[in-house]
Order: structure tokens, then sequence, then C-alpha cells
């Protein structure tokens, strides 16, 4: 997962918001770098000086410093625009505040300090509260619109142009050349949705804590392990739910979870209610979330209408790869279409399997049973085990055998710096980088033909109390070219990860899954370190959203790959590299039994989809549940009951970030699975191929189309069957 720069929520509300009545002209603020280290221009940040109460005052200063510019911006004329003082200028105008605003955010996601987090908080209100104001947004629009029909934008060069084009499209979704009235309820609208979007998260997390089931009877436990027993019984007590006289036993989906009665208990019916409970987010039983969604859809619509769109898909889509919500659902339908067979075969295989545990035929499964049934049945087909490569997973050959991967494939070299953590107002050692936790690790990145520095990132790969969990990318600060062309200032981004740690006396081993994430996330990182373009914010891994998670899907395959495993994967006693056999066992594992996570993304997908497109005209008014499978009926699997539909908790969905493009996710892979075909055919350690992969995808960052990048790769259109080639054993 990349997590994108701030700058797309801040700087278009600095500059492009309703125009508002203009507020008091700010005092000016001479901003010294050496006061304010959350923009500093050292390549390594004062990590201890970054205090909440820095932030602050840094942060208050960067906006001062971006009303100043944008003051400078809404006076120019057209006769004295150039590229220079109008679109770029409007990009640079919250430069220090985007910068200070994703290390504000890296902090409090690294450390999970709550003073940062209270701080962070405070500074949004601000940011937005001054976003508010609209400050010059009519005249800036305006200068902009001049700017753009100017006869000096064609003499620009075809980056510049294109730089143009997307700051207009920008201004245009942004609802700055609708009628005053209309800018006012684009507004309301937004403020809404965002309001609305805070209650739904809110109720996916808080909801499932609110589900429990008091048993009274024994025998409705029956087959129940003791030590859940026992368990079940104390909490009922702690509860208020049982005493010693009276015992009873609570299940919840936490400390007494129900998932373990759906797979040990043999009555049906306490199955049955536990299995209520395990679906129970989203749904009256605890919050229900089906207004919050009618409302969001219908807002969208209204929102998508108002900037002249069919829809909200069609808005979404229109500044990515796909360009339609209709090309998008055709692409999921054409998906879901090749896969049926595949899906048809494994359902029929499940039902074979279930009517043999019941002694009779099944045409349908009780979502409740199926748990309990696979407990007492083989797997319906023989799986590779994958833990059976973990004692060749030693921590530091993975780490440097991906490294020594893409440094050949991609001629680029990796040096790795001295850290320390420092506390505030202590010095940093001469010739190290300051950290902000021990142990994190901060590499350069360098062409290896010419020593140019083109980047450097930290690693932090372990958890700790308070780090988010999971792993992610962050950009920190994104680099600039030198006014000849050449690279200037290095990008600088942060890998989080929270892996198995180093313990004393004990190997430290990886397993695949742990791999698995940093294959994907370093795929990010690439994307980030050899961005390089002729202006600034074509330098940038901001690519369209279909595109973004496609260098990640690529270079996580490599885990999957023999000769790439070749390089790493050593036994941790021995020293015995991975045994051959072993290593096409787990290539053939990749394919052997993908369908159900495959199925699932292209129908959370197409529902996500026809909401966005239909919801307006076809399925408005009616239940959440039976418009979901209605539109998924051919699709879903054979339940005497079907679950509440995914769409109640689907949190990705319902915020702005793949709202109308979970699609985004399915068609990256594809795009992925196709360059990996490529990278197959010519060897999968290739140099060559890999120096053209880095040319004509990962240097280009945004200063031209994703389709044409991956064009420029291929040397074709992509195909979209190769995302079903990729899983068969190979």
């Amino acid at each position: 997962m990349k997590i994108h720069n701030l700058v797309i929520a801040i700087l278009p509300l600095l500059s492009l918001l309703s125009p508002a009545q203009e507020p008091p002209a700010a005092p000016t603020v001479a901003l010294v770098a050496q006061e304010h280290p959350f923009f500093r221009t050292a390549q390594y940040p004062a990590w201890s000086q970054m205090t909440p109460q820095q932030a602050l005052i840094d942060v208050r200063a960067a906006i001062v410093q971006a009303q100043e510019r944008l003051t400078t911006l809404a006076a120019v004329t057209p006769e004295t625009a150039t590229f220079e003082n109008t679109f770029l200028a409007w990009y640079e105008a919250g430069e220090n505040l985007k910068q200070a605003m994703n290390y504000v955010y890296h902090l409090h996601i690294a450390l999970g300090d709550k003073d940062m987090q209270h701080m962070m908080n405070d500074l949004m209100k601000e940011s937005t509260a001054y976003s508010a104001q609209g400050l010059h947004g009519a005249r800036i629009a305006e200068v902009l619109r001049e700017a753009a029909t100017a006869p000096w934008v064609q003499q620009l060069s075809p980056a510049k142009q294109r730089f143009v084009q997307q700051i207009m499209a920008q201004v245009s979704d942004s609802g700055l050349y609708l009628p005053p009235a209309q800018q006012v309820r684009k507004a309301q609208i937004e403020q809404e949705l965002a309001q609305l979007g805070f209650r739904f998260s809110q109720y996916v997390k808080v909801g499932p804590q609110m589900w429990q089931l008091t048993i009274t009877d024994p025998a409705m436990l029956e087959g129940m392990p003791e030590a859940w027993m026992k368990n079940a019984a104390a909490v009922a007590q702690q509860c208020g739910q049982a005493t010693a006289d009276k015992p009873a036993w609570v299940i919840n989906l936490s400390n007494s979870p129900a998932t373990a009665v759906l797979r040990y208990c043999k009555v049906a019916e306490t199955r049955r209610l536990c299995w209520q409970g395990t679906v129970s987010a989203g749904t009256p039983l605890t919050l229900d979330t089906e207004p919050i969604i009618a409302r969001i859809l219908e807002l969208r619509h209204e929102l998508a209408t108002l900037l002249g769109y069919k829809n909200f898909a069609d808005k979404e889509a229109a500044r990515r790869m796909m360009g339609s919500g209709e090309k998008a659902l055709a692409f999921v339908d054409d998906m879901l279409a090749k896969s049926k067979p595949a899906w048809d075969a494994y359902v029929a295989d499940e039902l074979k399997r279930y009517s043999q545990a019941c002694g009779k035929e099944l045409t349908a499964v009780a979502p409740w049973d199926t748990a309990y049934l696979n407990r007492h049945l083989p797997p319906a087909r023989s799986k590779f085990n994958v833990n059976a490569i973990t004692p060749y997973l030693q921590a530091d050959k993975v780490i440097s055998g991906l490294m020594n991967i893409w440094s050949g494939m991609l001629s680029i070299k990796f040096d790795e710096l001295p850290t320390a953590c420092v506390k505030k107002g202590e010095p940093c050692p001469t010739g190290h980088v300051e950290v902000w936790y021990p142990g994190v690790r901060c590499f350069t990145v360098k062409d290896a033909e010419t020593g140019t520095h083109l980047g450097s990132f930290y690693l932090d790969l372990y958890p700790r109390p308070g780090k988010r969990a999971m792993a992610w990318c962050m950009p920190l600060r994104d680099g600039n070219p030198a006014a000849d062309g050449s690279v200037g200032e290095p990008h600088l981004a942060a890998l989080m990860a929270n892996l198995t740690p180093p313990r004393k006396g004990q190997p430290h081993l990886f397993n695949h899954g742990e791999i698995y994430m940093l294959f994907h996330e370093f795929g990010h990182m690439m994307h980030m370190m050899l961005g390089h373009g002729e202006i600034r914010p074509h330098c940038t891994a901001e690519v369209e959203r279909d595109f973004v998670e496609m260098p990640s899907h690529l270079q996580e395959s490599w885990i999957w790959e023999p000769e790439a495993l070749a390089t790493f994967a050593f036994h941790y006693r021995t020293g015995e590299p991975l045994p051959a056999e072993l290593a096409q066992q787990l290539a053939n594992s990749r394919g052997s039994n993908p369908i159900e996570m495959h199925m699932r993304m292209l129908l959370c997908s197409k529902l996500d989809l026809e909401l966005h497109m239909h919801w307006h005209d076809k399925y408005r008014g009616r239940p959440l549940d039976e418009v979901a499978n209605e539109i998924l009926g051919p699709w879903l699997f054979p339940y005497t009951v079907q679950p509440p539909t995914e769409q109640r908790t689907l949190t990705y969905t319902m915020s702005e970030g793949y709202a109308a493009c979970m699609y985004t996710y399915k068609w990256c892979e594809m795009l992925a699975a196709d360059a990996l075909s490529v990278f197959r055919q010519q060897g999968i350690l290739n140099p060559a191929t890999g120096l053209h992969y880095r040319r004509t995808i990962l240097e280009r960052g945004s200063s031209v189309p994703a389709m044409q990048q991956i064009r420029d790769f291929l040397g074709r259109d992509p195909q979209p069957d190769a995302l079903l080639k990729l899983y068969r054993p190979r």
C-alpha cells in the first residue's frame, strides 16, 4: 500500500475553494529553514526537533507563506503571465505546508504519539478553516484560465503542456467555474460527505464491539473446548450475566470469539446465532450503515452531475487510465465472464465435499456450517505448505537479496548510512543520519553508471507499541530537477512494516507472507526513488490511481520466481540453497487455488461500480442486500442464506480513497501480470529488461499518461487475459 502525498488533499483546498469573502491580509513571515525543522531544506530531517509544539509553529508559518504566494499569483495579469508564475506557482504555493504535514502524519503513524495525534487534528482543523476562506479562489481560477489559452502555452515542452492540462482539469473539477449558487451547494455536499465518511468508519469500527450472545444452557455449546468454555464463563461473570449459582457463557467477537463456535460447536442453532454475530458489522444487529451508504451515494451522484458528469463513476474515472465508468465495468464484467468456469468448478467441488460430509446431496450449504464441516473434511485440493520455505528466509539475506535483485535489474546502487536516534537538544553524531526510532535504517539510491544521488529511504520494519499495523510506503519529500534538467534534490521516503523482529538466541527469519509485503512495498519505493521529470510535479509517483499499484504488484512477483529465490533463499543453519523442487512447488502454488480471493475482489469491484453508476436510476429506495444479491447473483456461492453485503463495511469505497474504483486493484494486477510476462520471456533477472522498465515506467513519474507508459514497456496494448494466465500452475 502506498500512502499518497497530502498535497492531493491540501493544495486544491488552499487555492481553489469557493470564493468567499476575502480574509484579512496575513502578516508577512520570514521563513528561515533552520527555525522550521518541518520544512528545512537539508536532505535528512532532524526528527528530534519535530515536536508537536514545533509542528504547530511550522504549519502555521507555512499557511501564512501559502497565503502570500497565492496573493502574488492572484496579481498576475495576462501580460505578465508565464508558466512559472501561474501553473508552477499554483503547485508550489503550499509546498512547505505539504512537506510539514507529510512529516506530521508520518510521525503520527510511525510512533503513535498521542500529543502528535492531537496536534495533527488541530492542524487539520486550522488548515481546513483557512481553506474554507477560499483565498483569491475566483481570481486565481481566472488567472489560470487566461494563461491556459495564451499563445505561449503552445510553445511549452510536451511535459509542461501536459501539466497545464492536469492543472486545468483539477480547476474544473474544483467547481470554480460553476455559478456561485452551485459552488455553495458543492461545498455543502463535500462537507456532508466528509461527515458521513467519518461516521461510516466509526460504525464499522465500533459496531462489532456491540454484539454478544449469552448462553445459559451448556448443551447449546456441545463440542466446545474446555479452555474456551472457562473463558466464556469468566467473560459472563465480568459482564454480570452469570453468578456462581447461575452459570452462563458470553460469546463475542474478541475474547470469547464466535469464530471458535463456528468451528467446534455441534449445535447448528448455536452456530447460526454466532454466524449472525460474525457478519453483524454494519447491520441492524449493531450499527446499521445502510442509511449512510444510501445518503453517500445520493450525494456523490449529485456532486458528479453538478460538475457535468453522467455519474460518480465517470467523474472518478475521467482522469484515470479507464476514462469512464462504463469502460471500468466492461473490464470487470469481462474478467468475471472469463473466471466463471473456474468459479463454477470450485463451487461444484465444494458442494460435493459438503454433500459427502452430510450424507446427502446438497445444492446449497448453510454459511454457519462450512467452518464446522471443514474441520472434518480433507481440503478440496492438496495445498503447498508455504511455511516449508521459512527456514530459508533469513531476514538479513532477504533484505540484501531484495536490493541486489533490483540494483542489478535497474542499474542502481544502494548504500547504507549509519544512523542515530537522539533526544531533542542532543547533536547527531558526525557522519550519521538521524532517525525517529532506534534501529531504523537509512539507504541512498544512486545511479550505478553516473553515481547521481537519486533518493534516500528509511527502513522501519518491526512492530512496536503505537506504530500503525500492516505495511506501507510513505513519500516524505519529492525530488526536484535542477535547472539543466538533471537530478537536483533527491527524493526521500520511508518503507514501514511490522515484520517478525529479531529475538535473542533465535534465528531471525521471515515467512513468505512477510517477504510478499516487503517486495510489494519496495515496488512503490522504486517508483518513488526513480521518478524524474522536467518539472517537480512530474517527479513523483502520483500517477493515475488505476496505475499506482502496478509497480508494487509487479515487483512482488519475484518472491515466486525460482531464479530470484536462488539469490537469497538459504537455510539459516546449513547455508544450503532452497531446493529446486521446493522452489518449483512454491511457484506452482501461486496458481493452485486463487479463485476465492480473485472472485471476491471482482465482485466488490462490480458492486462498487454498479452502485455508483446506477443507484439514482435503478436501485435507490431498495434494500441494499437485495440490490447486492441481484447484481452479483450469478457469481455468489450457493448458501442457504446469503450474508449481508460486504458493501456495508467496505470503508475503501465509502471513503474518498477508492470510491468507484475498487476495480483498480485487479486492473493494476492485470497490468503487472502482463509486464511480468515480458520479464519471463526475456529472463526474470535480465538487466536489459529491467533497465527498459526503469526508463519507460519508473523514471517517468506522471510526465506521460500511464497508458502510454505501459504501451512503451510492452510494445503493445495490455492484454487482460494475462491476469488469468498468471494463476495457472507453471
